[in-house]
């Protein structure tokens, strides 16, 4: 005959056929057929009949005729064992099966009694099992409300409640909360993510808005606005540059931060000027606007919009907008006859821009043919001639340090909206540009060179600065020490161009406009000082801010790419192989994956066609047709 043991493992009770057993365990055979050995302190009861399934089946069927409320008021107000309630309940000594029963009602009411050991229990207190009871009516309350909002949204209402808190629901929900629980079962049944459910809802007028509102929720939590902030701080007399100074810009560009000037020596030698606007000047450390243009890290660009990193009163003081006599750094480089560098110094002084140039005005004329063609007439020719020669050999004198040619010929596309840029339906513009245009080649040497001169000058004065180098074959890396840049070709690198857009070139000019004032003496003047962290601090904050925006930036570019292929109707296109079965539309730059596609070495053009557009993920589905001669 077979002997059982029934024992309590914890968390439930369980029965197992004895094999074996000691004075302090058993060995049994569990429920499973698993061999396990348990504790003779666990043990309840050692039983033959009935069998352990029959015993569990009759003892739960009984346990429904038990009152835990009933059972709570015969028992004693201090410890008790199970097997004397039991005996007191049923009017004698207890069978298994009614042990059992008084057992499992004892295990599953926690409201009216607490376990205190084996087969122990007390009995809670008139408090606490109040207490117990308004929580279970409030929890079922809040479940109640829980699955009328999920009924609701089922029902393609959108709750009030859902509505209020639908960014931080689909950015950093609490998933203890009512609404989250319900919008979360609602999309499980629906089998939809939380944003396709809630824009089905109309909680937002479309997928843009949707974008916008989930980054600056995220990011933004105390809105757009600037905080108010004090005086900006007042220069002290500078002199005037007498240049003649143009800046080059997209369009839509209203923060201009650099200009261009030359001047021919007598000596046939050329003295290009570099000017930056100088907002360091202006703005205190620790002040206000720098706490703010710290937490903003950089303007962040949507097509014909944007969030500026620093307030308009720091743009109207130092953004170089023509006829206006504005504080700036200048670097001045001058070049021999052959354009090779023969000295540089920076200063400090006031500019006047004789004009803001805009690319999308020049674009034609200033191309390669007409700046090499002496007879051509150009605009403002005695300024950009000589800025496009010396250009162009700063451009192969970095290609030599590369070590191999850079890749300049592909295209840069710009997005314009002719509308309202919360529309969806707004007309979208593209226009495409090369980065080896006369005009991008301009400002990109000069910008270069102004990073890698002013770069060297830090390391010169041993003062700190923000610098991005980069090994061969290795990615690009920043930190404090002034090392090469493979990538650029330049010894030292360091972004200072920018510094009303973007906080690194802020920081880097500060430390800049030190050395321009105290020379030898700047290390006891700098903001930032050689033993000091906070440079690492500022380029760690900026770095996971910086990667934050760039990432939401393209998602918007992508969301306008998207919907000018729908309103110019492009169903086939040409792409380009980028690996495998990877490719990337020449319209615009989107990416796709053709699994049917045959296999191709990369930079294969093809024919392919678009068979579904998701506006939703800004995803392409598309076919392969055949290869193209196309480019």
């Amino acid at each position: 005959m077979n002997m059982y043991v029934f024992y309590d493992e914890g968390k439930s009770f369980k029965t197992g056929s004895i094999i074996s057993e000691t004075e302090n365990n058993i060995q049994i055979i569990s429920e499973h057929g698993k061999h396990i050995k348990i504790k003779q302190v666990n043990c309840l009861f050692k039983f033959d009949t009935p069998d352990p399934l029959a015993l569990m089946t009759e003892a739960k069927n009984l346990t429904k005729e038990l009152d835990a409320e009933f059972l709570w008021e015969c028992s004693p107000k201090n410890n008790f064992k199970a097997i004397d309630l039991a005996e007191e309940y049923f009017g004698h000594r207890p069978t298994n099966i009614e042990y059992v029963s008084v057992l499992i009602l004892l295990h599953n009411s926690p409201i009216y009694f607490h376990k205190k050991g084996t087969g122990q229990y007390i009995s809670a207190t008139e408090y606490a099992i109040s207490s117990a009871l308004i929580g279970i009516e409030k929890k079922k309350l809040i479940e109640q409300e829980q699955e009328h909002l999920k009924t609701q949204m089922l029902n393609g209402i959108l709750p009030k409640t859902i509505h209020e808190n639908a960014e931080l629901l689909v950015t950093s929900p609490d998933k203890q909360s009512i609404q989250w629980k319900a919008l979360n079962s609602a999309c499980m049944e629906l089998q939809k993510s939380p944003e396709q459910l809630l824009l089905s809802l109309k909680t937002w007028p479309n997928r843009l808005i949707l974008l916008k509102k989930k980054f600056i929720s995220a990011n933004f939590p105390n809105g757009l606005d600037f905080p108010k902030a004090s005086n900006i701080k007042k220069n002290r007399n500078l002199n005037l540059s007498n240049n003649e100074i143009y800046s080059i810009d997209d369009k839509n560009t209203i923060e201009i931060d650099d200009g261009l000037s030359v001047r021919e020596l007598e000596n046939g030698e050329v003295e290009v000027g570099i000017h930056i606007a100088a907002p360091g000047l202006g703005i205190e450390p620790g002040s206000i606007y720098d706490t703010n243009a710290r937490f903003r890290a950089s303007t962040i660009y949507m097509p014909s919009e944007k969030i500026q990193m620093q307030p308009d009163a720091i743009l109207d003081e130092f953004s170089l907008d023509k006829g206006k006599e504005t504080p700036a750094l200048s670097l001045y480089v001058i070049f021999d006859r052959d354009y090779n560098i023969i000295k540089s110094s920076s200063c400090i002084e006031l500019v006047k821009l004789k004009d803001n140039l805009r690319t999308n005005h020049l674009e034609e004329e200033y191309t390669a043919s007409n700046l090499d063609n002496p007879e051509k007439d150009v605009i403002y020719s005695n300024w950009i001639r000589p800025l496009w020669k010396i250009a162009q050999k700063l451009n192969s004198s970095r290609q030599v340090n590369r070590g191999f040619s850079e890749n300049n010929s592909y295209v840069d596309f710009s997005i314009y909206l002719e509308g309202d840029t919360n529309n969806p339906d707004t007309i979208v513009q593209i226009e495409k540009r090369r980065r080896d245009s006369p005009i991008n080649l301009v400002v990109s040497e000069f910008m270069i060179l102004a990073n890698c001169l002013w770069g060297g000058l830090l390391k010169k004065y041993h003062i700190p600065g923000i610098y991005r180098s980069q090994q061969p074959m290795s990615r690009v890396k920043v930190g404090t020490i002034p090392l090469p840049h493979s990538g650029i070709g330049v010894p030292q690198y360091i972004w200072s161009t920018s510094p009303l857009r973007r906080y690194v070139d802020l920081v880097n000019q500060w430390q800049l406009i030190s050395i321009v004032e105290n020379e030898i003496a700047a290390p006891l003047f700098s903001p930032f000082r050689n033993r000091g962290n906070e440079l690492l601090t500022i380029i760690q904050e900026f770095e996971l801010r910086y990667s934050v925006i760039s990432n939401f930036q393209n998602e918007i570019e992508n969301y306008w790419y998207i919907k000018w292929l729908i309103q110019n109707g492009i169903k086939k296109t040409i792409a380009h192989v980028i690996k495998d079965n990877l490719i990337k539309l020449i319209e615009v730059p989107l990416f796709a994956n053709i699994s049917d596609m045959p296999k191709n070495p990369r930079g294969t053009a093809m024919e392919v066609e678009i068979t579904d557009i998701d506006e939703l993920n800004c995803k392409l589905t598309c076919k392969y047709i055949q290869r193209s001669e196309s480019i």
